[in-house]
Formats: structure tokens, C-alpha cells, sequence
């Protein structure tokens, strides 16, 4: 089991759907490309930019029946590789375990600030081996100007770019 974090949700230049890019936070630093769709990516992306909406969306209105149930989440897994679909579950105190999808799982787990985990099989199936490590805070939105400007950050997000120029739409899988 390999702990994750979300490096960036974009476009995949080539096919033009959302992408979700996970990269292992220790070890090989492989990243996990999960095509997610349009409205997946929205709420991924928000709990990144810590966006409030006025009315709780459905990722908040989950967190908020298990915490009205007195339960808490402790992680979540991306389990498997099925049929070219990510398979997930989110994993509660008490050993208790419930199926999700591996876009719905993340938007959880990054508004609850629990640990998102990848199981090695998945990784070693459908991860990009030898990425370099990303730095999230250097990527930004369509307008390619880095967070502040600094040439090491443009350096990364040069080296984003180079990595999605060289993936392919097999790479990316189907949307989970």
C-alpha cells in the first residue's frame, strides 16, 4: 500500500477529458493518471483551492452523515484495476468498508484531510514509472504562468508538460 496525494487535475491534451494525477508521496514517486469526469474534476478541484459553495455538494453531504453517525473516515484505497476502471473504497473506524469511486473517494478524502492510499498492484498495473517528482503548488490553470514566477517552478511545470506530452490516451485508462 502506497500512500498518494494529488498532484493535478487537467485536460488530457490529446482526448480533451479530465485527468486526475496521483503521485506516490515516498518511494518511486509514480504517478497515477484516472480519467474522472467533468464534474468530478469540478469538485476535486475545489476541495483543492479550499472553495466554499453556499449549499452542501454531495462529497460535503457524506462527510456529514458519517460524522452525524458517529463514525470517522480514516482513509481511502484505491484497490483495483477492473476492465480499465479504478475501483475504490473508502474505509471507516471499525474496520468498516464501502465501495466508491476512486474520483468520489479523493474529493473525500481531500475534504476530510484524510490519507489517499493506492494498492501496489494498481500501481505496478497502471502507473507512469520514472516520473520525477511533481510539485503541485507550480502547476496553475490554462494560462501557464507559474504560482509566483520563480524559474524552479516553471521548471516543474515544464516538466508537467513534457510528461503529458509524452502520455498516451492507453495511459490514461477509463473514467472512474
Amino acid at each position: 500500500m502506497q500512500e498518494m496525494r494529488v498532484v493535478a487535475v487537467g485536460l488530457d491534451p490529446r482526448e480533451s477529458h479530465p485527468v486526475l494525477l496521483l503521485q506516490e508521496t515516498a518511494g518511486r514517486h509514480r504517478v497515477l493518471p484516472v480519467c474522472v469526469g467533468l464534474p468530478e474534476a469540478t469538485a476535486i478541484e475545489l476541495e483543492r483551492q479550499h472553495v466554499t459553495t453556499p449549499r452542501p455538494v454531495t462529497h460535503q453531504l457524506i462527510a456529514n452523515v458519517i460524522s452525524s453517525a458517529g463514525r470517522r473516515l480514516e482513509h481511502v484505497r484505491i484497490t483495483e484495476l477492473r476492465d480499465s476502471i479504478f475501483h475504490a473504497e473508502l474505509v471507516l473506524d471499525e474496520g468498516t468498508r464501502v465501495s466508491a469511486r476512486v474520483s468520489d473517494a479523493v474529493t473525500l478524502a481531500l475534504h476530510l484531510d484524510v490519507p489517499i492510499q493506492a494498492e501496489e498492484v494498481v500501481l505496478d498495473e497502471a502507473a507512469l514509472a520514472n516520473a520525477e517528482v511533481i510539485d503541485a503548488d507550480a502547476l496553475v490553470g490554462e494560462s501557464g504562468d507559474t504560482a509566483t514566477g520563480a524559474p524552479e517552478q516553471a521548471d516543474e511545470l515544464e516538466q508537467f508538460r513534457r510528461f503529458l506530452d509524452s502520455a498516451s490516451p492507453e495511459d490514461f485508462g477509463t473514467s472512474s
